[in-house]
């Protein structure tokens, strides 16, 4: 009789009902990319125009990249270690220091990317980011994200969305009132890129997980969900890298794993009932180094670089070996797409799906203990 059922009982029954209404609308992940070691050079491009950032960065092409050692890997027994991305670090060079940008083939729009990060350019001048650019569109109507970004010596990373005019984000999910959805805080909420010199809206990072210090404890990942109703950024130490992102089968979502995930670091969500699909689409991943441009240039006479040289481009022209730990190190990007349920076995975060070509055994420029050229 209904009478004597236990409390315990009613609970449990409750449970399993919202359970299983849960289970039919939060999607789980599969992996449709795996970019790791020289597989990267094989489905990403060398960007060698001019910057339209207006940096002092002249970016160089593959055959450029790799003679001169701005370009290659790690080596390992096993497996190909992190692929190296670095900038001129032996040259006077009065018309800007040659960097990498490298540009990814494949686009994306719902997705959870994990990329992997050992190591990351910093130091004064230096402008180094982790994005994701739409494509098929001018900018920014396609929509851009940056999930890495910072300049000089900053400390905490700062992530950012840009997008055409009319794009806010609510502040329902800003630290400002000491909300739990994220980590950060937000320190705009209006996507425009024309809002506040091109900020867009963007959030700084809860911890130092930019620069020097993020450099020295080895790094950490960094994960992107893309979705309709938001766009989450997380960063996690080395050594608080969530279970299932390490076994392959990441999910943010508290049904699944979020109790290691912890809330992202940036949480950004459109405001008005919007969708975020009409202004992100077909992005594409890019990482580069710069130096100087409109943000740092306006900032240096206030910063603590001012007393190195009257002007950013002074310096970074003039003192080459100020930039030899400038350098990305990248262990691997991951994509996963939503789906409803997963058929394929998980595949873990450190595989790779091909060989370093043996070929390649030059060492980089600079790093010899360390990076072969690819």
């Amino acid at each position: 009789m209904i009478s004597h059922m236990s409390t315990a009982g009613v609970f449990a029954l409750v449970f399993c009902d919202i359970s299983q209404a849960i289970d039919l609308v939060v999607p789980t992940y599969s992996m449709v990319r795996n970019y790791t070691g020289p597989s990267i050079y094989q489905n990403f491009d060398f960007f060698s125009d001019h910057d339209p950032s207006n940096s002092f960065a002249t970016y160089v092409d593959l055959t450029d990249a790799n003679s001169s050692g701005l370009a290659g890997y790690q080596s390992s027994k096993d497996e190909p270690g992190p692929v190296y991305l670095g900038v001129d670090h032996q040259t006077i060079t009065p018309n800007g220091r040659p960097s990498v940008r490298l540009e990814g083939q494949d686009t994306f729009n719902h997705s959870l990317i994990v990329a992997d990060i050992h190591h990351m350019p910093w130091g004064c001048g230096t402008w180094p980011a982790f994005w994701l650019l739409g494509q098929g569109t001018d900018w920014p109507k396609a929509g851009e994200i940056d999930i890495i970004e910072g300049i000089n010596n900053q400390s905490v990373s700062i992530m950012a969305l840009h997008t055409k005019k009319g794009v806010f984000v609510g502040n329902l999910t800003s630290a400002y009132a000491g909300n739990t959805q994220m980590a950060g805080t937000f320190t705009n909420l209006d996507c425009n890129l024309d809002s506040g010199g091109t900020t867009g809206c963007a959030a700084k990072a809860s911890w130092k997980n930019y620069g020097a210090e993020y450099n020295a404890q080895g790094g950490g990942v960094v994960v992107t969900e893309i979705t309709s109703d938001a766009i989450s950024i997380w960063s996690f130490p080395r050594d608080r890298i969530p279970q299932d992102v390490l076994s392959g089968r990441p999910n943010p979502h508290p049904l699944y794993n979020g109790s290691q995930w912890g809330p992202p670091e940036a949480k950004f969500v459109p405001a008005f009932n919007s969708s975020f699909d009409d202004h992100f689409f077909n992005l594409k991943p890019i990482f580069n180094t710069a130096f100087c441009g409109p943000w740092i240039d306006g900032l240096w006479n206030a910063s603590e670089c001012a007393s190195l040289a009257p002007t950013c481009s002074e310096y970074v022209s003039n003192n080459p070996a100020a930039f030899s730990d400038a350098y990305w190190a990248i262990g691997g990007i991951q994509v996963y797409e939503p789906i409803m349920n997963t058929t394929s076995g998980p595949q873990a975060f450190n595989s790779s799906t091909s060989q370093p070509n043996s070929t390649y055994d030059r060492k980089c420029r600079g790093h010899s203990e360390d990076f072969k050229s690819y």
